[in-house]
Parts: structure tokens; C-alpha cells; sequence
């Protein structure tokens, strides 16, 4: 925790400054939270809220027009240092169940491409199988 940049989002409820100076108090606390949720597969709803703000894609774009923006979400320090960072370290033999064997995130050596390579594999021998394949592909509008 001391390694991390004070910077500070609106929706953090304690100063990154203070949070660090009262860090051997705290983490043990933070860690139980944490490690509860991951467990359980529960989060606290503040731990699910973030202010989104708009960013303009490019300077020299008009600022009137929305499809020029895009969504920045500021999470708080505890979300966006604690947690994720929580996250590898509990890719134990413990926790394998409750992931997909094909899960690229939080993975050492594992990116996008690696998901794209496991889905064209798995197309191209479902094809040579002469097994009926679907592909459907979602992104956020």
C-alpha cells in the first residue's frame, strides 16, 4: 500500500494519504474483506460503483457532438489498488473451480490474443468435425 501514487478519486471515503499512514491498522481488516468477498462471490455495492466521467477522445474533435467522448470510469483506491490486486494472488488450486479454464485476466501470459487463438481453434476443429458452430461476439454500445 505504501508503494502506491497518492492520487485520490471522488469517490474514495478516506484521503489515499491517511489511508497509507493508517495502513498497518487497516490491512489486516482490508485483507478479511476482500478475501470474504472473493469467497463468497459477494461484493459490497460500494465496492460496485464508480463516477463515470466524460473524456474527450481527441482535442481537435467537437466537443458538441457525444459519439466524441468516451466513458472514463474513476474507481476508489480501494477498489482499483486492493482488490485487483487481491485478485491473482487468489488463483490458487482453492479458487480454480469457481473460474473459467479459459480465463485470460488476471493471467501471467495470457491477453487477448490468447482468447482469440482458443476460439479459432476450437471453430476450425469444430468445422473439420462437421459440427454446426455459432459465434456470437458482444461489445458495450
Amino acid at each position: 500500500m505504501s508503494n502506491c501514487p497518492n492520487k485520490q478519486s471522488d469517490s474514495d471515503p478516506i484521503p489515499t494519504w491517511l489511508l497509507k499512514e493508517c495502513s498497518p491498522l487497516l490491512v489486516p481488516t482490508i485483507t478479511n474483506i476482500v478475501n470474504l468477498s472473493l469467497i463468497s462471490g459477494q461484493f459490497h455495492p460500494t465496492l460496485k460503483e464508480s463516477i463515470i466521467s466524460p473524456l474527450l477522445k481527441k482535442p481537435t474533435l467537437d466537443k458538441e457532438e457525444l459519439s466524441n467522448y468516451r466513458p472514463i470510469s474513476n474507481l476508489s483506491h480501494f477498489q482499483n489498488n486492493r482488490t485487483c490486486r487481491q485478485i491473482p494472488s487468489h488463483r490458487s488450486p482453492h479458487f480454480q473451480h469457481l473460474l473459467n479454464s479459459h480465463e485470460s485476466a488476471y493471467c501471467k501470459h495470457h491477453a487477448t490474443k490468447t482468447a482469440l487463438l482458443y476460439i479459432h481453434d476450437h471453430l476450425i476443429n469444430a468445422i473439420g468435425s462437421q459440427k454446426i458452430s455459432c459465434l456470437c461476439l458482444l461489445d458495450r454500445c
